[in-house]
Protein backbone atom coordinates (compact mmCIF):
# COMPACT_ATOMS: atom_id res chain seq x y z
CA UNK A 1 0.00 0.00 0.00
CA UNK A 2 1.06 3.57 -0.59
CA UNK A 3 2.01 6.02 2.15
CA UNK A 4 -0.81 7.65 4.12
CA UNK A 5 -2.94 9.91 1.96
CA UNK A 6 -1.91 13.58 1.92
CA UNK A 7 -5.52 14.72 1.47
CA UNK A 8 -6.60 13.71 4.95
CA UNK A 9 -5.10 13.30 8.39
CA UNK A 10 -5.73 10.05 10.20
CA UNK A 11 -6.27 9.99 13.92
CA UNK A 12 -6.95 6.80 15.77
CA UNK A 13 -7.73 6.14 19.40
CA UNK A 14 -9.01 3.04 21.04
CA UNK A 15 -12.59 2.88 22.18
CA UNK A 16 -11.33 2.22 25.70
CA UNK A 17 -9.26 5.44 25.80
CA UNK A 18 -12.13 7.46 24.37
CA UNK A 19 -14.43 5.99 26.99
CA UNK A 20 -12.02 6.86 29.82
CA UNK A 21 -11.58 10.41 28.53
CA UNK A 22 -15.30 10.95 28.18
CA UNK A 23 -16.04 9.54 31.60
CA UNK A 24 -13.30 11.64 33.21
CA UNK A 25 -14.62 14.82 31.60
CA UNK A 26 -18.25 14.05 32.48
CA UNK A 27 -18.08 11.97 35.62
CA UNK A 28 -21.25 13.47 37.08
CA UNK A 29 -23.15 12.64 33.87
CA UNK A 30 -22.51 8.93 34.27
CA UNK A 31 -24.54 8.77 37.49
CA UNK A 32 -27.90 7.23 36.60
CA UNK A 33 -29.46 9.11 39.56
CA UNK A 34 -28.66 12.46 37.94
CA UNK A 35 -31.87 13.75 36.36
CA UNK A 36 -29.84 15.64 33.76
CA UNK A 37 -27.98 12.56 32.54
CA UNK A 38 -28.89 11.34 29.08
CA UNK A 39 -28.27 8.13 27.19
CA UNK A 40 -29.19 7.07 23.67
CA UNK A 41 -30.32 3.98 21.81
CA UNK A 42 -29.97 3.05 18.14
CA UNK A 43 -31.48 -0.03 16.41
CA UNK A 44 -30.35 -1.31 13.00
CA UNK A 45 -32.14 -4.16 11.21
CA UNK A 46 -29.72 -6.20 9.09
CA UNK A 47 -31.79 -9.41 8.98
CA UNK A 48 -32.57 -9.94 5.30
CA UNK A 49 -35.61 -12.20 5.69
CA UNK A 50 -37.21 -10.35 8.59
CA UNK A 51 -40.46 -8.41 8.60
CA UNK A 52 -40.37 -4.92 10.15
CA UNK A 53 -39.06 -5.29 13.71
CA UNK A 54 -40.30 -3.48 16.82
CA UNK A 55 -37.88 -2.59 19.63
CA UNK A 56 -39.36 -2.23 23.11
CA UNK A 57 -37.41 -0.92 26.10
CA UNK A 58 -38.77 -1.12 29.66
CA UNK A 59 -36.92 -0.14 32.82
CA UNK A 60 -37.20 -1.82 36.21
CA UNK A 61 -39.50 0.85 37.67
CA UNK A 62 -42.97 -0.69 37.96
CA UNK A 63 -44.66 2.58 38.95
CA UNK A 64 -46.48 4.89 36.58
CA UNK A 65 -43.26 6.91 36.29
CA UNK A 66 -41.37 3.99 34.78
CA UNK A 67 -40.01 4.05 31.24
CA UNK A 68 -41.67 1.82 28.65
CA UNK A 69 -41.52 2.56 24.93
CA UNK A 70 -42.18 0.52 21.81
CA UNK A 71 -40.48 2.26 18.91
CA UNK A 72 -41.69 2.27 15.33
CA UNK A 73 -41.10 -0.89 13.31
CA UNK A 74 -37.78 -0.97 11.44
CA UNK A 75 -37.51 -2.76 8.09
CA UNK A 76 -34.46 -4.53 6.69
CA UNK A 77 -31.58 -2.10 5.92
CA UNK A 78 -33.27 0.63 7.94
CA UNK A 79 -32.33 2.07 11.31
CA UNK A 80 -34.09 3.81 14.16
CA UNK A 81 -33.21 7.47 14.50
CA UNK A 82 -31.14 7.79 17.64
CA UNK A 83 -33.51 8.15 20.60
CA UNK A 84 -32.68 9.68 23.98
CA UNK A 85 -33.68 8.05 27.26
CA UNK A 86 -32.60 8.04 30.91
CA UNK A 87 -29.53 5.92 31.68
CA UNK A 88 -30.76 2.80 33.43
CA UNK A 89 -31.11 -0.96 33.28
CA UNK A 90 -33.68 -2.05 30.69
CA UNK A 91 -35.37 -5.12 29.34
CA UNK A 92 -34.99 -5.02 25.56
CA UNK A 93 -37.44 -6.89 23.32
CA UNK A 94 -37.38 -7.42 19.57
CA UNK A 95 -40.69 -8.53 18.07
CA UNK A 96 -42.77 -8.50 14.90
CA UNK A 97 -46.43 -7.96 14.14
CA UNK A 98 -48.18 -11.13 12.98
CA UNK A 99 -51.75 -9.94 13.64
CA UNK A 100 -53.69 -6.71 13.19
CA UNK A 101 -52.56 -5.05 16.42
CA UNK A 102 -49.13 -3.52 16.95
CA UNK A 103 -49.59 -3.27 20.72
CA UNK A 104 -46.63 -4.69 22.60
CA UNK A 105 -48.71 -7.47 24.16
CA UNK A 106 -49.88 -8.61 20.70
CA UNK A 107 -46.45 -8.74 19.04
CA UNK A 108 -44.63 -12.01 18.37
CA UNK A 109 -41.47 -11.97 20.49
CA UNK A 110 -38.19 -12.89 18.78
CA UNK A 111 -35.55 -11.95 21.34
CA UNK A 112 -35.29 -10.41 24.79
CA UNK A 113 -32.48 -9.65 27.21
CA UNK A 114 -31.49 -7.24 29.96
CA UNK A 115 -29.14 -4.40 29.08
CA UNK A 116 -27.49 -1.52 30.91
CA UNK A 117 -27.56 1.77 29.02
CA UNK A 118 -25.07 4.17 30.58
CA UNK A 119 -25.06 7.94 30.58
CA UNK A 120 -23.36 9.70 27.68
CA UNK A 121 -23.33 6.60 25.51
CA UNK A 122 -25.25 5.37 22.49
CA UNK A 123 -26.32 1.76 22.91
CA UNK A 124 -26.45 0.06 19.51
CA UNK A 125 -28.72 -2.94 18.98
CA UNK A 126 -28.11 -4.76 15.70
CA UNK A 127 -30.19 -7.68 14.46
CA UNK A 128 -28.69 -9.82 11.68
CA UNK A 129 -28.80 -13.37 10.27
CA UNK A 130 -32.15 -15.09 9.66
CA UNK A 131 -35.19 -13.95 11.60
CA UNK A 132 -35.79 -17.64 12.37
CA UNK A 133 -32.68 -17.61 14.58
CA UNK A 134 -31.45 -14.03 14.72
CA UNK A 135 -28.09 -12.80 15.88
CA UNK A 136 -28.58 -9.79 18.17
CA UNK A 137 -25.51 -7.67 18.85
CA UNK A 138 -25.05 -4.93 21.45
CA UNK A 139 -22.42 -2.19 21.30
CA UNK A 140 -21.94 0.77 23.62
CA UNK A 141 -20.32 3.81 22.01
CA UNK A 142 -19.19 6.65 24.25
CA UNK A 143 -20.47 10.06 23.19
CA UNK A 144 -17.92 12.72 22.37
CA UNK A 145 -17.59 15.33 25.10
CA UNK A 146 -17.89 19.03 24.32
CA UNK A 147 -14.14 19.48 23.94
CA UNK A 148 -13.85 16.68 21.38
CA UNK A 149 -16.85 17.96 19.41
CA UNK A 150 -15.28 21.43 19.23
CA UNK A 151 -11.90 20.01 18.20
CA UNK A 152 -13.53 17.87 15.50
CA UNK A 153 -15.35 20.94 14.21
CA UNK A 154 -12.20 23.05 14.15
CA UNK A 155 -10.27 20.28 12.39
CA UNK A 156 -13.15 19.52 9.96
CA UNK A 157 -13.04 15.80 10.69
CA UNK A 158 -15.62 13.04 10.98
CA UNK A 159 -15.65 9.87 13.07
CA UNK A 160 -15.82 6.42 11.50
CA UNK A 161 -16.38 2.91 12.78
CA UNK A 162 -16.74 -0.33 10.81
CA UNK A 163 -19.16 -3.20 11.39
CA UNK A 164 -18.75 -6.44 9.40
CA UNK A 165 -22.03 -8.36 9.12
CA UNK A 166 -21.19 -10.73 6.25
CA UNK A 167 -21.05 -14.23 7.76
CA UNK A 168 -19.00 -15.69 4.90
CA UNK A 169 -16.20 -13.14 5.36
CA UNK A 170 -14.91 -13.37 8.91
CA UNK A 171 -12.03 -10.97 8.23
CA UNK A 172 -11.93 -8.30 5.53
CA UNK A 173 -9.60 -5.39 4.90
CA UNK A 174 -11.40 -2.08 4.48
CA UNK A 175 -9.65 0.82 2.73
CA UNK A 176 -10.46 4.47 2.10
CA UNK A 177 -9.24 6.77 -0.68
CA UNK A 178 -10.03 10.13 -2.18
CA UNK A 179 -12.90 9.86 -4.67
CA UNK A 180 -10.55 10.31 -7.66
CA UNK A 181 -7.90 7.83 -6.51
CA UNK A 182 -7.39 4.12 -7.05
CA UNK A 183 -7.07 1.15 -4.74
CA UNK A 184 -3.28 1.35 -4.98
CA UNK A 185 -3.46 4.81 -3.38
CA UNK A 186 -5.96 3.84 -0.69
CA UNK A 187 -5.24 3.75 3.05
CA UNK A 188 -6.13 0.73 5.17
CA UNK A 189 -8.72 1.66 7.79
CA UNK A 190 -8.73 -1.67 9.59
CA UNK A 191 -9.19 -5.40 9.23
CA UNK A 192 -12.86 -5.72 10.05
CA UNK A 193 -13.80 -8.81 12.06
CA UNK A 194 -17.23 -10.42 11.70
CA UNK A 195 -19.81 -9.03 14.16
CA UNK A 196 -17.28 -6.68 15.77
CA UNK A 197 -17.50 -2.90 15.91
CA UNK A 198 -14.13 -1.39 15.12
CA UNK A 199 -12.23 1.28 16.98
CA UNK A 200 -12.93 4.88 16.08
CA UNK A 201 -11.00 6.64 13.31
CA UNK A 202 -11.03 10.32 12.36
CA UNK A 203 -10.70 11.59 8.80
CA UNK A 204 -10.99 14.97 7.11
CA UNK A 205 -14.51 15.73 5.92
CA UNK A 206 -14.55 15.10 2.16
CA UNK A 207 -15.71 12.82 -0.66
CA UNK A 208 -14.25 9.31 -0.49
CA UNK A 209 -14.33 5.83 -1.93
CA UNK A 210 -14.42 2.65 0.14
CA UNK A 211 -12.66 -0.55 -0.93
CA UNK A 212 -13.07 -4.00 0.60
CA UNK A 213 -10.38 -6.61 -0.03
CA UNK A 214 -9.86 -10.23 0.89
CA UNK A 215 -7.72 -10.16 4.02
CA UNK A 216 -5.63 -13.12 2.82
CA UNK A 217 -5.16 -12.40 -0.90
CA UNK A 218 -5.69 -8.62 -1.07
CA UNK A 219 -8.09 -9.15 -3.99
CA UNK A 220 -10.54 -6.26 -4.25
CA UNK A 221 -14.09 -7.53 -3.66
CA UNK A 222 -15.87 -4.18 -3.51
CA UNK A 223 -15.29 -0.64 -4.74
CA UNK A 224 -17.85 2.03 -3.92
CA UNK A 225 -18.81 5.09 -5.88
CA UNK A 226 -18.33 8.47 -4.24
CA UNK A 227 -19.46 8.51 -0.60
CA UNK A 228 -19.83 11.85 1.11
CA UNK A 229 -18.54 12.22 4.66
CA UNK A 230 -19.16 15.95 4.90
CA UNK A 231 -20.32 16.50 8.47
CA UNK A 232 -18.76 16.61 11.92
CA UNK A 233 -20.60 13.43 12.80
CA UNK A 234 -20.23 9.86 13.97
CA UNK A 235 -20.63 7.37 11.12
CA UNK A 236 -20.90 3.60 11.24
CA UNK A 237 -20.18 1.80 7.96
CA UNK A 238 -21.96 -1.55 8.10
CA UNK A 239 -20.84 -4.16 5.57
CA UNK A 240 -23.53 -6.67 4.64
CA UNK A 241 -24.31 -9.29 2.01
CA UNK A 242 -25.37 -8.09 -1.44
CA UNK A 243 -28.63 -9.64 -2.69
CA UNK A 244 -28.83 -7.41 -5.76
CA UNK A 245 -27.75 -7.98 -9.35
CA UNK A 246 -24.09 -7.05 -8.99
CA UNK A 247 -21.21 -9.48 -8.67
CA UNK A 248 -19.70 -7.93 -5.56
CA UNK A 249 -20.61 -9.87 -2.41
CA UNK A 250 -20.98 -6.63 -0.41
CA UNK A 251 -23.20 -3.60 0.05
CA UNK A 252 -22.16 -0.82 2.42
CA UNK A 253 -24.67 0.94 4.67
CA UNK A 254 -23.55 4.39 5.83
CA UNK A 255 -25.35 4.97 9.13
CA UNK A 256 -25.65 8.23 11.06
CA UNK A 257 -27.63 9.17 14.14
CA UNK A 258 -30.61 10.12 12.00
CA UNK A 259 -30.52 8.01 8.85
CA UNK A 260 -28.93 5.46 6.55
CA UNK A 261 -27.67 5.39 2.95
CA UNK A 262 -26.90 2.19 1.05
CA UNK A 263 -23.99 2.02 -1.40
CA UNK A 264 -23.73 -0.91 -3.85
CA UNK A 265 -20.49 -1.50 -5.74
CA UNK A 266 -19.75 1.14 -8.38
CA UNK A 267 -19.32 -1.21 -11.35
CA UNK A 268 -22.47 -3.15 -10.65
CA UNK A 269 -24.61 -4.61 -13.39
CA UNK A 270 -28.38 -4.41 -13.65
CA UNK A 271 -31.10 -6.92 -14.47
CA UNK A 272 -34.19 -6.23 -16.57
CA UNK A 273 -37.23 -8.29 -17.52
CA UNK A 274 -40.05 -7.16 -19.82
CA UNK A 275 -43.74 -8.06 -19.54
CA UNK A 276 -45.89 -7.73 -22.65
CA UNK A 277 -49.25 -6.48 -21.47
CA UNK A 278 -50.34 -5.47 -24.99
CA UNK A 279 -53.41 -7.50 -25.94
CA UNK A 280 -54.96 -7.29 -29.40
CA UNK A 281 -56.35 -3.80 -29.98
CA UNK A 282 -59.02 -2.62 -32.43
CA UNK A 283 -56.97 0.48 -33.24
CA UNK A 284 -53.99 -1.72 -34.23
CA UNK A 285 -55.58 -4.44 -36.34
CA UNK A 286 -52.16 -5.49 -37.70
CA UNK A 287 -50.79 -6.22 -34.22
CA UNK A 288 -50.64 -9.98 -33.58
CA UNK A 289 -49.78 -9.88 -29.84
CA UNK A 290 -46.00 -10.02 -30.33
CA UNK A 291 -43.38 -7.31 -29.91
CA UNK A 292 -39.64 -6.90 -30.39
CA UNK A 293 -37.62 -4.89 -27.87
CA UNK A 294 -34.13 -3.46 -28.43
CA UNK A 295 -31.94 -1.80 -25.80
CA UNK A 296 -28.91 0.19 -26.97
CA UNK A 297 -26.22 1.08 -24.45
CA UNK A 298 -23.69 3.75 -25.38
CA UNK A 299 -20.40 2.66 -23.81
CA UNK A 300 -18.14 5.19 -22.12
CA UNK A 301 -14.79 3.70 -23.07
CA UNK A 302 -14.01 6.47 -25.55
CA UNK A 303 -14.48 4.25 -28.61
CA UNK A 304 -18.12 5.25 -29.20
CA UNK A 305 -19.26 1.64 -29.20
CA UNK A 306 -22.88 0.59 -28.89
CA UNK A 307 -23.98 -2.59 -27.15
CA UNK A 308 -27.36 -3.99 -28.23
CA UNK A 309 -29.66 -6.27 -26.28
CA UNK A 310 -32.61 -7.78 -28.15
CA UNK A 311 -35.84 -9.42 -27.04
CA UNK A 312 -37.59 -11.00 -30.02
CA UNK A 313 -41.23 -12.03 -30.51
CA UNK A 314 -42.36 -11.51 -26.92
CA UNK A 315 -45.94 -12.77 -26.69
CA UNK A 316 -48.80 -11.04 -24.94
CA UNK A 317 -48.98 -11.88 -21.21
CA UNK A 318 -45.43 -13.31 -21.22
CA UNK A 319 -42.32 -12.23 -19.36
CA UNK A 320 -39.04 -12.10 -21.23
CA UNK A 321 -35.90 -13.84 -20.08
CA UNK A 322 -33.97 -11.65 -17.65
CA UNK A 323 -31.32 -9.49 -19.31
CA UNK A 324 -28.05 -8.97 -17.44
CA UNK A 325 -26.59 -5.65 -18.60
CA UNK A 326 -24.16 -2.97 -17.48
CA UNK A 327 -25.97 -0.34 -15.44
CA UNK A 328 -26.46 3.05 -17.04
CA UNK A 329 -28.51 4.84 -19.69
CA UNK A 330 -30.09 3.09 -22.67
CA UNK A 331 -32.10 3.93 -25.77
CA UNK A 332 -35.10 1.63 -26.08
CA UNK A 333 -37.05 0.74 -29.23
CA UNK A 334 -40.23 -1.35 -29.32
CA UNK A 335 -41.76 -2.51 -32.60
CA UNK A 336 -44.68 -4.58 -33.79
CA UNK A 337 -43.21 -8.01 -34.53
CA UNK A 338 -45.66 -8.52 -37.40
CA UNK A 339 -44.50 -5.61 -39.57
CA UNK A 340 -41.74 -3.70 -37.71
CA UNK A 341 -44.02 -0.71 -37.13
CA UNK A 342 -42.54 1.40 -34.36
CA UNK A 343 -44.44 1.63 -31.08
CA UNK A 344 -41.66 3.37 -29.10
CA UNK A 345 -38.47 4.88 -30.51
CA UNK A 346 -35.36 6.04 -28.62
CA UNK A 347 -37.07 6.18 -25.24
CA UNK A 348 -34.59 6.83 -22.42
CA UNK A 349 -34.26 3.88 -20.07
CA UNK A 350 -32.15 4.27 -16.93
CA UNK A 351 -31.03 1.11 -15.13
CA UNK A 352 -29.33 1.84 -11.79
CA UNK A 353 -26.41 -0.19 -10.51
CA UNK A 354 -27.20 -3.40 -8.66
CA UNK A 355 -30.91 -3.10 -9.59
CA UNK A 356 -33.38 -5.74 -10.75
CA UNK A 357 -36.41 -4.27 -12.47
CA UNK A 358 -39.32 -5.40 -14.60
CA UNK A 359 -40.75 -3.19 -17.33
CA UNK A 360 -44.46 -3.60 -18.00
CA UNK A 361 -45.93 -2.57 -21.37
CA UNK A 362 -49.58 -1.56 -21.66
CA UNK A 363 -52.04 0.30 -23.88
CA UNK A 364 -53.61 3.67 -23.24
CA UNK A 365 -55.85 5.67 -25.53
CA UNK A 366 -55.69 9.37 -26.32
CA UNK A 367 -57.78 11.71 -28.43
CA UNK A 368 -56.45 12.65 -31.88
CA UNK A 369 -55.86 16.34 -32.60
CA UNK A 370 -54.05 16.26 -35.94
CA UNK A 371 -54.57 19.94 -36.75
CA UNK A 372 -53.29 21.08 -33.35
CA UNK A 373 -56.24 23.35 -32.56
CA UNK A 374 -56.95 21.63 -29.22
CA UNK A 375 -60.41 20.66 -30.51
CA UNK A 376 -61.10 16.91 -30.39
CA UNK A 377 -64.80 17.16 -31.26
CA UNK A 378 -64.79 19.14 -34.50
CA UNK A 379 -68.48 18.58 -35.31
CA UNK A 380 -69.67 19.28 -31.75
CA UNK A 381 -71.66 16.06 -31.49
CA UNK A 382 -70.37 15.32 -27.99
CA UNK A 383 -68.21 12.42 -29.18
CA UNK A 384 -64.44 12.47 -29.56
CA UNK A 385 -63.73 12.35 -33.29
CA UNK A 386 -60.89 9.81 -33.16
CA UNK A 387 -58.69 7.91 -30.73
CA UNK A 388 -55.22 6.50 -31.05
CA UNK A 389 -53.73 3.65 -29.04
CA UNK A 390 -50.43 4.40 -27.36
CA UNK A 391 -47.88 1.99 -25.88
CA UNK A 392 -46.78 2.95 -22.37
CA UNK A 393 -44.11 1.59 -20.04
CA UNK A 394 -43.73 1.43 -16.28
CA UNK A 395 -40.67 0.16 -14.40
CA UNK A 396 -41.12 -1.79 -11.17
CA UNK A 397 -38.33 -2.60 -8.72
CA UNK A 398 -38.28 -6.30 -7.89
CA UNK A 399 -37.72 -7.36 -4.31
CA UNK A 400 -34.11 -8.41 -3.71
CA UNK A 401 -34.81 -10.37 -0.53
CA UNK A 402 -37.47 -12.89 0.43
CA UNK A 403 -39.12 -12.61 3.82
CA UNK A 404 -39.70 -15.72 5.89
CA UNK A 405 -42.89 -14.53 7.60
CA UNK A 406 -44.01 -11.92 5.06
CA UNK A 407 -43.97 -11.35 1.30
CA UNK A 408 -43.65 -8.24 -0.84
CA UNK A 409 -46.52 -7.60 -3.25
CA UNK A 410 -46.07 -5.18 -6.15
CA UNK A 411 -49.49 -4.01 -7.35
CA UNK A 412 -49.94 -2.65 -10.87
CA UNK A 413 -53.02 -1.65 -12.88
CA UNK A 414 -52.30 -1.86 -16.64
CA UNK A 415 -55.86 -2.36 -17.89
CA UNK A 416 -57.31 0.66 -19.69
CA UNK A 417 -60.94 1.54 -18.96
CA UNK A 418 -63.17 4.43 -19.97
CA UNK A 419 -65.24 3.83 -16.82
CA UNK A 420 -62.55 4.16 -14.15
CA UNK A 421 -58.90 5.14 -13.72
CA UNK A 422 -58.23 3.32 -10.47
CA UNK A 423 -59.40 0.40 -8.39
CA UNK A 424 -58.90 -0.45 -4.74
CA UNK A 425 -57.51 -3.89 -3.92
CA UNK A 426 -58.78 -5.33 -0.63
CA UNK A 427 -56.88 -8.27 0.92
CA UNK A 428 -59.51 -10.02 3.02
CA UNK A 429 -58.60 -12.69 5.58
CA UNK A 430 -60.99 -15.38 6.80
CA UNK A 431 -62.07 -13.35 9.84
CA UNK A 432 -62.59 -10.13 7.84
CA UNK A 433 -64.99 -8.59 5.36
CA UNK A 434 -64.18 -6.09 2.65
CA UNK A 435 -65.18 -3.23 4.92
CA UNK A 436 -62.98 -4.46 7.80
CA UNK A 437 -59.96 -5.59 5.75
CA UNK A 438 -56.75 -4.36 7.34
CA UNK A 439 -54.77 -4.42 4.08
CA UNK A 440 -55.81 -2.42 1.05
CA UNK A 441 -54.14 -0.39 -1.69
CA UNK A 442 -55.29 1.94 -4.45
CA UNK A 443 -54.19 0.79 -7.91
CA UNK A 444 -53.96 3.83 -10.19
CA UNK A 445 -53.76 3.15 -13.91
CA UNK A 446 -50.11 2.84 -14.94
CA UNK A 447 -48.74 3.30 -11.40
CA UNK A 448 -47.18 0.68 -9.15
CA UNK A 449 -47.47 0.46 -5.38
CA UNK A 450 -46.01 -1.89 -2.77
CA UNK A 451 -47.62 -3.86 0.06
CA UNK A 452 -45.98 -6.22 2.54
CA UNK A 453 -48.31 -9.04 3.57
CA UNK A 454 -47.89 -11.36 6.54
CA UNK A 455 -48.19 -15.03 5.51
CA UNK A 456 -51.87 -15.98 5.44
CA UNK A 457 -54.72 -16.80 3.06
CA UNK A 458 -56.35 -13.81 1.40
CA UNK A 459 -59.33 -13.27 -0.88
CA UNK A 460 -58.45 -10.24 -2.99
CA UNK A 461 -61.14 -7.98 -4.43
CA UNK A 462 -60.59 -5.23 -7.01
CA UNK A 463 -63.32 -2.63 -6.58
CA UNK A 464 -63.93 0.43 -8.76
CA UNK A 465 -66.42 3.23 -8.38
CA UNK A 466 -68.51 3.61 -11.55
CA UNK A 467 -71.31 6.18 -11.68
CA UNK A 468 -71.22 6.44 -7.90
CA UNK A 469 -71.57 2.69 -7.35
CA UNK A 470 -68.83 0.37 -6.04
CA UNK A 471 -68.39 -2.46 -8.54
CA UNK A 472 -66.37 -5.66 -7.98
CA UNK A 473 -64.20 -5.83 -11.09
CA UNK A 474 -62.63 -9.18 -10.20
CA UNK A 475 -61.49 -11.28 -7.26
CA UNK A 476 -58.77 -13.86 -6.71
CA UNK A 477 -57.40 -15.84 -3.75
CA UNK A 478 -53.83 -16.49 -2.64
CA UNK A 479 -52.14 -18.35 0.20
CA UNK A 480 -48.75 -17.06 1.33
CA UNK A 481 -46.47 -19.24 3.44
CA UNK A 482 -42.78 -19.70 4.16
CA UNK A 483 -42.26 -21.32 0.75
CA UNK A 484 -44.04 -18.62 -1.28
CA UNK A 485 -42.32 -16.13 -3.57
CA UNK A 486 -42.75 -12.39 -3.60
CA UNK A 487 -45.60 -11.52 -5.95
CA UNK A 488 -46.86 -9.15 -8.60
CA UNK A 489 -50.58 -8.46 -8.46
CA UNK A 490 -51.65 -7.25 -11.91
CA UNK A 491 -54.95 -5.91 -13.16
CA UNK A 492 -54.85 -6.73 -16.88
CA UNK A 493 -57.26 -6.68 -19.81
CA UNK A 494 -59.21 -9.86 -20.53
CA UNK A 495 -61.87 -9.86 -23.23
CA UNK A 496 -63.23 -13.17 -21.90
CA UNK A 497 -64.32 -11.61 -18.61
CA UNK A 498 -67.63 -9.77 -18.33
CA UNK A 499 -65.84 -6.79 -16.80
CA UNK A 500 -63.08 -6.86 -19.43
CA UNK A 501 -60.47 -7.05 -16.66
CA UNK A 502 -58.89 -9.68 -14.44
CA UNK A 503 -56.61 -9.90 -11.43
CA UNK A 504 -53.50 -12.02 -11.84
CA UNK A 505 -50.82 -13.07 -9.34
CA UNK A 506 -47.36 -13.75 -10.79
CA UNK A 507 -44.21 -14.80 -8.92
CA UNK A 508 -41.53 -12.14 -8.83
CA UNK A 509 -38.19 -13.20 -10.24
Amino acid sequence: MANPLPMFTLFKASLLLLSIAALSACSSGSDSDDDDATAYVKFYNASADSPPIYLTLEDEDTSDDGYETTFQAISYTSSLSRASLPPNNYKAELAWQDEDSSARSDLDLLHENNIAIEADTTHWIVMSASVESPSVLHFSVTERDETEVIEDSENDVFNLRLLNLHAEYQNIDVFISAEDETFEQAQLIETSVFESLSENSKYAQDQYKIYIANADTNDVLYESGTISFSFNAQYVVAIRENFGSGSSPFVVDQITNSGILSHPAAESVAKLSVFNGLDAHQLHADYAKKIDVTLIHQTSNGENNEIRHDIDALNFSDFSETLLVDSGDFRMNIVNDANDTSFIENQLLQLPENSHQTMFLYWSEEAVDDDGDDVIDENNDGIVDALRAKVNTVLVNNATTLGLYHKQIELLNISHSEDFSSVTAYFVKANETISTAGNQRSMLFGKSTTLNLINNTYQVFAIAEIDGVEIIIDDISITLDENSSNQYLLLVSDAQRASGHKLQFVDQF
